[in-house]
């Protein structure tokens, strides 16, 4: 370390301001590359019209227009090969029917999705409508082929699922286990 001892009575430490100037940009690196990894789910605004497209469903949540691939906004349904029980505690297949109930809303004239971010999978989150149906994650919920995401302690989708399960539609009929939960139990 170097010392410099000025007549006023200042003193310079040249090693310190290297500690310093290195510190300063190891943080700014750090908030550079925090941006830049939170910005990746960040999309701007757009507004899909599928007309024609070739459509393809994944699940009662995800499908894909094209090469595109979404995600309805706040729901999240049965995965695919998921199983739930019936009011008689017989098994049933609710992905595939969640899945089903899907394909025939996409299936209505005028699609039209509204994006605004991506999930960790890159797939866009979007709220989408037709014209018999203004809103499909509210459809999917409401039938209780879906249910509403919690995103601390609020629901996108709470009165509707509500009302799925007072009136026990689609997995509320039986004994389910919730859709996260199921995912956290399967190997990939």
């Amino acid at each position: 370390m170097i010392t410099l001892k000025f007549p006023d009575g200042r003193v310079y430490r040249k090693r310190g301001y290297r500690i310093v100037r290195g510190l300063f940009f190891l943080l700014m690196l750090g908030a550079i590359l925090a941006a830049w990894y939170y910005a990746d789910g960040i999309v701007s605004r757009e507004t899909i019209i599928a007309a024609r497209s070739p459509m393809q469903t994944a699940d009662g949540d995800s499908f894909a227009i094209g090469p595109r691939k979404f995600r309805l906004k706040g729901i999240d349904a049965p995965e695919y090969r998921q199983t739930c029980n019936d009011a008689k505690g017989m098994k049933w297949e609710c992905g595939k029917a969640a899945r089903a109930a899907l394909e025939k809303l996409l299936l209505e004239p005028g699609l039209t999705c509204v994006t605004d971010a991506q999930d960790r999978y890159h797939r866009a989150l979007a709220t989408c409508k037709t014209t018999q149906t203004p809103d499909l994650g509210a459809k999917q919920v409401t039938d209780g082929f879906a249910v509403s995401h919690e995103y601390y302690g609020l629901r996108d989708y709470g009165s509707e699922e509500d009302a799925a399960s007072s009136a026990r539609r689609g997995i509320w009929q039986g004994n389910f286990i919730q859709p996260d939960l199921w995912r956290a139990t399967q190997t990939r």
